[in-house]
């Protein structure tokens, strides 16, 4: 071989560890967008457990009770997150973050028999839980409100 010439077995190694480089970046790349999508689904999950506790705080200390919560999540323009009482006993909490969906489900053990919701954004990340005496029907509602 002379002076300055590369043998193919040296471009064919170089090649082999480019590719092999490349495949690591990728799999980096990837893990890190799975670790960040795991990140905000136990974030909701944690906030909507909040939520369902605070609906049973707010029902237990019965009318004129309120709480206010605020969004743990750094929203950008374009995500929200709403949060909704569904009668007989769930807890929802539906979230559109970075371009994707998630939805979290939680039962509450205390009744619900009204159906409200808020919609929280990058602006208006609060709402309030509030126990209201419904003297129709004889019992204690619990709502939320912007």
């Amino acid at each position: 071989m002379k002076r300055g010439q590369i043998s193919l077995d040296f471009l064919f190694a170089v090649t082999l560890i480019t590719i092999t480089m490349l495949n690591l970046a990728y799999i980096a790349d990837s893990e890190r967008a799975h670790s960040e999508t795991f990140d905000t689904i136990a974030k909701l999950k944690a906030f909507s457990i909040d939520v369902r506790d605070s609906v049973v705080k707010v029902y237990t200390a019965g009318e004129g009770f309120t709480v206010r919560k605020e969004l743990p999540i750094n929203l950008d323009a374009g995500d929200r997150v709403t949060v909704s009482l569904v009668a007989p006993d769930s807890v929802v909490v539906n979230a559109t973050i970075g371009g994707r969906g998630y939805r979290v489900i939680q039962k509450s053990p205390v009744p619900i028999y009204e159906n409200t919701s808020v919609t929280l954004t990058a602006t208006d990340k609060d709402f309030e839980i509030v126990a209201t005496y419904n003297e129709t029907g004889g019992r204690l509602d619990v709502t939320l409100s912007p």
